[in-house]
């Protein structure tokens, strides 16, 4: 994960501007959420949420005028921001009714959110911990635990991120919230949302596999995934620690979950959840050649050569980097084009295309451009000769 350290800074400067500015106006301000939850955990967090409480929405309003541009990222769902700053400022919501309250209590806000790890509050100013729900004792036993029955299935995604919390944390799943989980509809789910989770965890967590097999003790494997029920998930384990040195870490990271499927069930899965022409293109390719025996023409089939070869050696074990230095060595070498031909005097039309496929196996071979332009020639010749023969008219393919 990368940090802009800079503007986290920036973020928690603000953060206790608003805060004693609040203060004077006889409200408190609260870091929450994931921020909380790392900084007891030790771990790096990329964002910073806070959460106001006890002055009106008219006073917040004014407060954060005062002190920058308001952006209304979710106004509705009580999100406010301020430009130039990467920083959610969170309004307390009813339980009931979902309208905006900043009186509703701290206890009654933090019963919304989905886990007790991520329902710790920390006062901004104080460093004062408010842990309603036994957030302290599940972080020391790694546990993951849902705060509340009623609030949990609000947003069934929150099956898919009990699974990615449980993948990227090693934390074990509570049976009470697994089986809450397991109960859950999450046929309605935007697609996107769902893809969400999974490239996240996939881009992510060092254990990826940890979020399929997590779904599959919840019984929700089937509906999203139903094809990789019974691939070796193991696979994008290992590949988790080569993905950095991947150019594409969301095509490789689903191009290794996919390896071993028939490429229609590749393309099915794919499909489901982006319409991403990359990804589909990327992942059909690369899943599809990568238990090949790497040869400098599976290099030149594959939408990403240096990919290719990095799952071969999370599939195999074998490193594929001296005939990979060799297909890109041939292939920065000068090589016969289409203008070449006309320069030759070749007339303009589908000889041209034909020719030089004919050849690209030459400059896999290592033959020098004149060497393939001879062929390239040659084959013209053949071709054409062949036509005037039979007497047909070339047409374009």
């Amino acid at each position: 994960m990368v940090i802009n350290v800079e503007l986290f800074s920036l973020n928690l400067k603000m953060s206790k501007r608003i805060a004693q500015a609040v203060k004077e106006s006889g409200g408190r301000v609260f870091f929450v959420g994931g921020y909380v939850r790392d900084k007891i955990l030790g771990r790096q967090s990329k964002d910073i949420d806070i959460e106001i409480h006890g002055i009106t929405l008219q006073t917040i309003s004014e407060i954060l005028s005062e002190l920058g541009e308001v952006l209304e990222m979710g106004a509705s769902f009580g999100i406010l921001g301020l430009r130039h700053y990467s920083l959610d400022i969170v309004l307390p919501r009813s339980i009931e009714s979902g309208e905006i309250d900043p009186f509703i209590g701290t206890k009654e806000a933090a019963r919304r959110r989905d886990f007790t790890i991520n329902a710790i509050m920390m006062d901004v100013l104080t460093g004062e911990i408010l842990d309603f729900f036994g957030g302290l004792d599940d972080i020391d036993d790694r546990l993951l635990r849902h705060v509340d029955d009623y609030t949990f299935l609000a947003d069934t995604l929150r099956v898919f991120r009990a699974a990615r919390f449980s993948a990227s944390f090693d934390f074990e799943i509570d049976e009470a919230t697994r089986l809450l989980c397991s109960s859950a509809d999450i046929s309605n789910l935007a697609v996107e949302r769902v893809f969400g989770e999974v490239e996240n965890v996939l881009t992510k967590s060092k254990q990826p596999s940890r979020f399929f097999d997590e779904l599959e003790r919840m019984r929700q494997l089937s509906f999203w995934f139903p094809e990789i029920r019974n691939v070796n998930r193991n696979i994008l384990d290992k590949a988790a620690d080569f993905r950095q040195k991947s150019s594409f870490k969301t095509g490789f990271m689903l191009a290794s979950l996919c390896h071993g499927l028939p490429e229609s069930d590749t393309a099915r899965f794919i499909s489901r959840l982006t319409n991403d022409k990359r990804i589909n293109e990327y992942v059909a390719s690369v899943s599809r050649l990568a238990s090949k025996e790497i040869t400098m023409k599976v290099l030149d089939e594959s939408v990403c050569p240096d990919d290719l070869a990095l799952l071969s050696e999370v599939i195999t074990g074998r490193s594929s980097s001296e005939i990979l230095a060799l297909y890109h060595s041939r292939m920065s070498q000068p090589y016969v084009t289409g203008a070449d031909l006309l320069r030759e005097g070749v007339t303009p039309g589908p000889l041209i295309g034909k020719a030089l496929r004919h050849v690209h196996e030459l400059r896999l071979s290592g033959a020098s451009k004149d060497v393939q332009l001879r062929e390239a020639m040659n084959f013209i010749r053949r071709v054409s000769a062949r036509y005037q023969a039979q007497g047909t008219r070339l047409t374009y393919a």
